[in-house]
């Protein structure tokens, strides 16, 4: 059991007075009491009915109450509320990540739990609906990690869908749809692992998926509906976003090498419920303006990506730039070969990563355009078959990737 040294002061003694618990529940988005108390209706039934008896606690932000005098009355010891200096988790960021991380599972170890739960996003009846349902694969299946999947919409989520997915799965061998979420069920043999290799890492966090499957631990998906993210109030600049996300993915890799080169093709991940159908999407993506801004990137960038990229890439980039609107393509294979150009030049620091990481910014966009121009008109099962090709050419290209990780001064342009 973990000692209570590692807990906040502050929780110390109600900690030490519940002893015991089944469930930890971390709610780090939680910033008012109301939330809370639509928390806690909806919570205690659904948990009480997975749990059949047992103890429950829930972790909110102190900050979510005003005074302690304003807290919900609760004299169920079944079902025990927590106040715990948590902070907001910002999507794809390890640091915020991190915190809510040790904080769920250091208390989780103190009170020697089953299965701990944190939800990063932001709190409503959908996203709670994810607590049971996180959990339950772990309290009665004994899984060690488990993930959402969710509903994919035609232009939401790109990133994920473009860029960490593939390369997640063809990498480590898991398809693992989320492999980022901030939403997750951790078991405790996990638990003991993350916080372990924690300590003394230079680089904060890494993410679950990647601890996990290192480990051999055995992971899962649920359905559910798409994710609400916290949102920041401020205006996305899109290429410190990528520089931000593939900084920290591409540093994990560079920490995983030695397992995920001996990864050869994918597997499928287990997956519970049924598929999550979504109301049609409406969005429209102004394609003129991606592609704009690619061929200005190819303009003003060619510098840069000549010194990242091969010469093959290099050259069909060029030749895209002068295509007419209706046949601007970036195709699969490019693509690929693209992400693992930025990979390797991303470990051998050949420019500033920073820089790096922002010139693959109008490449990105260009990429957008492409699968925005093919996937027109597309049922979703259409599209989902159209991501999978994309997938499927980052794991046939893998032996290129992992060639020049081994042996990069073979590499003649």
């Amino acid at each position: 059991m973990a000692a209570l040294d590692s807990i906040p002061h502050s929780a110390r003694e109600q900690l030490s007075q519940i002893e015991i618990a089944d469930l930890v529940v971390a709610l780090p988005s939680c910033s008012h009491a109301d939330t809370l108390a639509t928390a806690i209706a909806t919570l205690r039934p659904a948990l009480g009915e997975l749990l059949s008896g047992g103890r429950v606690v829930v972790l909110y932000p102190d900050r979510a109450i005003a005074s302690p005098s304003a807290d919900p009355p609760l004299e169920d010891p079944s079902f025990q509320l927590v106040p715990y200096p948590l902070l907001p988790i910002e999507p794809y960021d390890d640091k915020s990540l991190d915190q809510g991380l040790r904080s769920l599972l250091r208390v989780g170890q103190v009170l020697s739990a089953r299965a701990f739960v944190l939800i990063g996003s932001e709190l409503g009846p959908t996203t709670l609906s994810e607590v049971p349902a996180l959990a339950e694969p772990i309290v009665n299946n004994a899984y060690d990690l488990v993930l959402p999947y969710y509903a994919r919409r035609q232009f939401a989520g790109l990133m994920n869908s473009g860029i960490i997915y593939p390369l997640s799965r063809a990498l480590y061998g898991a398809r693992v749809r989320n492999p980022m979420a901030i939403n997750m069920a951790i078991s405790p043999r996990l638990a003991d692992l993350y916080l372990q290799s924690a300590v003394g890492s230079p680089t904060v966090t890494g993410w679950m998926t990647t601890r996990a499957v290192n480990a051999g631990l055995q992971m899962c998906q649920v359905y559910r509906p798409e994710a609400i993210a916290p949102g920041t109030g401020e205006s996305t600049d899109l290429s410190a976003t990528l520089a931000h996300v593939l900084g920290a993915y591409f540093l994990e890799i560079e920490r995983n090498a030695n397992y995920w080169q001996k990864v050869r093709g994918s597997q499928p991940v287990r997956t519970f419920g049924h598929p999550v159908a979504l109301p049609s999407e409406n969005a429209s993506v102004d394609l003129h303006t991606l592609v704009g801004n690619y061929q200005r990137g190819c303009k003003d960038l060619s510098d840069i990506w000549a010194v990242v990229l091969s010469p093959a890439p290099m050259v069909e980039l060029r030749k895209i730039a002068r295509l007419p609107f209706e046949s601007f393509r970036i195709s699969d294979e490019l693509w690929a070969h693209i992400l693992y150009d930025f990979i390797l030049g991303h470990r051998q620091r050949l420019i500033s990563r920073d820089h790096l990481l922002r010139a693959l910014t109008p490449i990105y966009l260009g990429w957008v355009a492409s699968y925005a121009l093919q996937s027109q008109n597309l049922s979703l099962d259409a599209i989902e078959s159209r991501l999978e090709q994309t997938c499927l050419a980052l794991e046939s290209l893998k032996p290129y990737l992992v060639s020049r990780w081994r042996w990069p001064d073979r590499f003649n342009p």
